[in-house]
């Protein structure tokens, strides 16, 4: 419940009006729907009296109140949507900004999968129910509950003392509700969901292989599992959310007899007209109804809850890296003769694995120079990569970028200082252009041509009729591996880094492409630093030094 106190207070912060806006707007519908139903109620009766007895009623006043409370309830629902999904909309704006931009800086998200993409927008589509469905209903209900109890103690200590009970049973059932939250269906849940997406993106990614070797119907079964154990858990919160509801209404229907009884003794006696103990009744009625309001944010209550306390994890961890921005800002300024690229004592270990692929690593490079990173299949060649990119962020130690730390810079300071080319480069189903412009978008198309020159691709697309602008299909459809590759390093021309990071980077090339490809990007990297993780003869020889990383253990320098 704390996260989502949290989150309430947060939207409150970020708009004060439009959050109590939509609370007082929402007020009025539900106030107008009961003040309707007590005074029609009252109006039927005392008429139906007056006839009788040939007393004179005044109509015309009640009439107005009846139509001016239908008016003012319809009014005040359309208002009340308006208000509170206005309230929502901006705030969820501002967190799905913050959240995205956390997930962007890498400077709290420890992985930028597709995975944790997707879990990011179930939980900003989880989070819009805390003020529609939690924090309007709750407010709402403990302001018409102060206004009935108000009411009830006016006419009756007896009318009194059945709608505090009552209240309080409903009261009861709400901290029920919370304290019991089936926090574990919850988790299966979320975990089901994102077992699903998994399978289906391999299924879909993978169908080619899987139709081949005959793992379809396996790969099939897989989603179909983690569909079915989806399906389990959401039957248990769906269970709990019926025991709710049908709780709250016995609880309704009793109260209503409660009172039925109640008001009928009393008018009874003679303390109380029949017109009133009517219109009380029908008020009754209406109090049911009021509490349901706020059933759903309680039925949703644990999935709501895991998706807060995620989202404010990150944030937090996300205000905390920014900052400290500006000392270690200071800290870069203090170390202007420091190692372009530092890796200090750093250790990191994968979700669930068994031991760490890096451990203790600690190397420095100066700028200029070429350190190849060697060693065998698995070793965490590619892990020391991501780390190097802040595409992954170390368990322990600390990585530095001229003497900054890795995991405190700016996005945007991080991706002019450092440019990374990989053995799969990706290509977007667009133009050569806009995929030559993802480095720089301001690059004119003489800087594009250059850069396609210098990677030995500017004759190839010259003989396409479209030249820049011709299309490519998805992941480079159109290009040859080799042609893919050397767009790519044709994109890597486009920047001016601090650091190069080569991923093996002529993987998968002829031997006579891989050198002409290494030589083109030695020759144009100028005073830039190379990180290249490789293992071919051919990279070797063009590092100035090599670093070994033995499997699982720490990294040995070589000469």
């Amino acid at each position: 419940m704390k996260a989502i106190l949290q989150t309430i207070l947060s939207q409150h912060r970020h708009d004060p009006l439009y959050f109590w806006l939509g609370i007082l707007v929402a007020i009025v519908p539900a106030a107008a729907g009961i003040l309707l139903l007590g005074v029609s109620g009252w109006f039927i009766t005392a008429a139906a009296i007056a006839g009788l007895a040939g007393t004179f009623l005044n109509i015309f006043a009640p009439s107005a109140i009846i139509r001016g409370l239908a008016i003012g309830r319809t009014a005040g629902r359309y208002g009340e949507r308006v208000l509170t999904h206005e309230a929502t909309f901006r705030f969820l704006t501002k967190l799905r900004n913050n959240l995205f931009g956390a997930f962007a800086n890498g400077n709290a998200v420890r992985s930028r999968t597709g995975l944790v993409l997707n879990r990011f927008t179930r939980d900003i589509a989880a989070l819009d129910t805390i003020y529609l469905r939690l924090a309007v209903p709750l407010v709402l209900v403990t302001v018409v509950s102060l206004c009935l109890l108000v009411v009830w103690g006016l006419v009756s200590a007896a009318v009194l003392s059945v709608g505090a009970i009552f209240l309080g049973l409903w009261l009861a059932i709400a901290l029920t509700a919370v304290r019991n939250a089936d926090r574990k269906n919850a988790r299966r849940a979320d975990a089901a969901a994102d077992a699903m997406v998994l399978r289906a993106a391999d299924l879909a990614a993978g169908r080619r292989d899987l139709a081949i070797y005959g793992g379809l119907e396996q790969a099939a079964s897989a989603v179909t599992g983690a569909g079915e154990r989806l399906n389990s858990a959401e039957d248990g919160l769906q269970q709990r959310s019926l025991r709710l509801v049908s709780l709250s209404s016995l609880t309704g229907q009793i109260f209503l007899a409660a009172m039925l009884v109640v008001c009928a003794l009393v008018a009874l006696s003679g303390d109380m007209s029949v017109s009133l103990a009517v219109g009380l009744v029908l008020v009754a009625i209406a109090v049911p109804e009021l509490m349901a309001q706020i059933l759903p944010g309680l039925s949703n209550l644990p999935r709501t809850a895991l998706s807060a306390r995620r989202t404010r994890s990150i944030l937090d961890k996300d205000v905390s890296a920014r900052s400290d921005v500006s000392s270690h800002r200071v800290e870069e300024a203090l170390a202007a003769n420091a190692p372009v690229l530092r890796f200090a004592d750093v250790s990191f270990r994968y979700p669930g694995a068994e031991r760490k692929v890096i451990d203790h690593l600690s190397f420095k490079m100066t700028a200029g120079e070429v350190l190849a990173i060697a060693g065998r299949s698995g070793c965490g060649k590619s892990t020391v990569a991501a780390l190097a990119a802040r595409l992954r962020l170390p368990d322990a130690g600390k990585v530095t970028l001229n003497g900054m730390d890795l995991s405190a810079m700016p996005e945007a300071d991080l991706r002019q200082s450092v440019t990374v080319i990989s053995q799969r480069p990706y290509l977007f189903n667009d133009t050569v252009a806009a995929n030559l412009r993802i480095a720089n978008p301001a690059a004119g198309e003489e800087q594009l041509w250059t850069a396609l020159e210098q990677a030995r691709l500017a004759q190839r697309l010259a003989s396409s009729p479209d030249g820049l602008q011709t299309v490519l299909g998805e992941g480079g459809l159109g290009l040859s591996g080799g042609e893919q590759r050397r767009l790519a390093l044709a994109r890597a021309f486009l920047t001016q880094p601090d650091v190069f990071i080569l991923d093996e980077m002529t993987e998968g090339l002829d031997a006579e492409t891989a050198a002409d490809v290494l030589a083109r990007f030695m020759d144009f990297r100028g005073a830039s630093a190379v990180l290249m993780i490789a293992h071919k003869q051919l990279e070797l020889q063009s590092a100035d030094r090599v670093f070994q990383l033995p499997g699982g253990a720490t990294a040995q320098k070589t000469p």
